[in-house]
């Protein structure tokens, strides 16, 4: 089957936060992580027949076919053989990373890196935990972003109960070596805290020499303190049906997950789980083409930015379709809406604690990336003088 990835049809006025966010004005939405791409037909098909149905009733928790297909998913693509009953399904990451802290940071605080996606900056506080900001680093030699394992033991607090690791990282688009990882496993077990890895961007590794390694499958030691969290929802673009899971092999942090979870978060909705199980099952064609036509994308903006002072791409993403965009040289005090008055709408670096920055969604029609590129170019220009 051949897939149309360069085509999107209009979503203007159709309940889409991305695009709802500048309604009736000449901005293009590059913002939050949902592509304007059409989902696989294969997804399509599996959710128009039970529809078809006509009946939409409270689901089983979970449908065994629907595990079944995680359980088989890991296996066959991540080389990672889980039980089933480790699988704890959620109805969207960030609610996972709220109640993995809730469940396991106690009267402790919590560590991750920046600049990181928002939601890891939030959590802690959502529940009164403190955070630790440890700031990434800029290998020059091997020209990547890495994380120091000497900044980062200095940075830990006493208190520390909890680390945050994204893996692949959002917005930087490193894909982890394992030598970085059990450096992370080592600090983690050093001080006995317990990982939550986020790994929702996993199958979109664009660096065909990389490889993703799931942070748990470093040893069953690393499995026994790490919850790890998973979603078809970035890869597939099926954000709007909120199904998610968690991997949790110790009984005892499964249990306290699921307590803190237990009335507060909302149960997964029928239809997401018939679209996590198309995905996995039928889903993996329309992955391998939408890889190249990322990649093709991925080419076009370091070519702009290499042609453009002031914006820089300091490494290109091995995974993710986000691009971090250094813009400090250009001098903007607030530099999203700098470009929004460019006509284009990016994410806000300062979110993420990356001030000067921007982060770019170039997950769609090739065509609309290069209008996109001219305007950030013609914005960039124009504050160059």
């Amino acid at each position: 089957m051949t897939y149309d990835f360069t085509h999107c049809p209009d979503r203007s006025g159709t309940d889409s936060t991305k695009w709802a966010r500048y309604a009736d004005r000449d901005i293009i939405p590059a913002w939050v992580a949902d592509m304007d791409f059409v989902i696989a037909p294969e997804i399509l098909g599996a959710l128009r027949e039970r529809l078809d149905h006509g009946l939409v009733g409270y689901p089983v928790q979970p449908p065994a076919s629907t595990l079944a297909a995680v359980v088989e998913y890991l296996e066959t693509r991540h080389g990672w053989k889980i039980d089933p009953s480790w699988v704890v399904f959620t109805p969207a990451l960030v609610a996972a990373l709220n109640a993995t802290i809730r469940a396991f940071a106690g009267s402790g605080s919590v560590v991750t890196h920046v600049p990181i996606y928002p939601p890891f900056i939030s959590a802690p506080a959502n529940s009164g935990h403190a955070l630790t900001r440890v700031p990434m680093d800029w290998d020059a030699a091997k020209h990547r972003w890495f994380m120091d394992p000497a900044r980062l033991e200095a940075a830990t607090p006493a208190d520390a109960e909890v680390f945050m690791l994204c893996n692949p990282y959002n917005p930087l688009g490193r894909v982890f070596d394992r030598e970085e990882l059990e450096a992370i496993a080592a600090y983690a077990e050093k001080h006995d805290l317990t990982v939550c890895s986020d790994e929702i961007h996993c199958d979109l590794i664009l660096d065909e020499t990389k490889r993703h390694l799931p942070f748990a499958t470093l040893s069953p030691a690393v499995a026994d303190r790490t919850i790890s969290l998973f979603a078809a929802s970035k890869t597939w673009n099926l954000a709007g049906f909120f199904c998610g899971f968690a991997v949790i092999p110790n009984a005892a942090r499964r249990n306290a997950f699921r307590r803190v979870a237990e009335g507060v978060m909302n149960e997964v909705n029928v239809l997401g789980y018939v679209a996590t199980e198309a995905a996995y099952r039928h889903g993996e064609p329309w992955r391998r083409a939408l890889l190249p036509v990322l990649r093709t994308n991925l080419d076009l903006i370091e070519a702009m930015c290499r042609e453009t002072p002031g914006v820089v791409l300091r490494q290109r993403p091995e995974a993710t379709y986000l691009a971090w965009l250094d813009v400090s040289a250009l001098g903007f005090e607030h530099p999203r809406l700098a470009f929004e008055a460019g006509g284009v709408g990016m994410n806000n670096g300062a979110d993420f604690a990356g001030p000067g920055h921007v982060r770019l969604n170039f997950a769609c029609p090739t065509d609309r990336l290069r209008e996109i590129l001219r305007r950030i170019r013609a914005t960039a220009l124009a504050a160059k003088g």
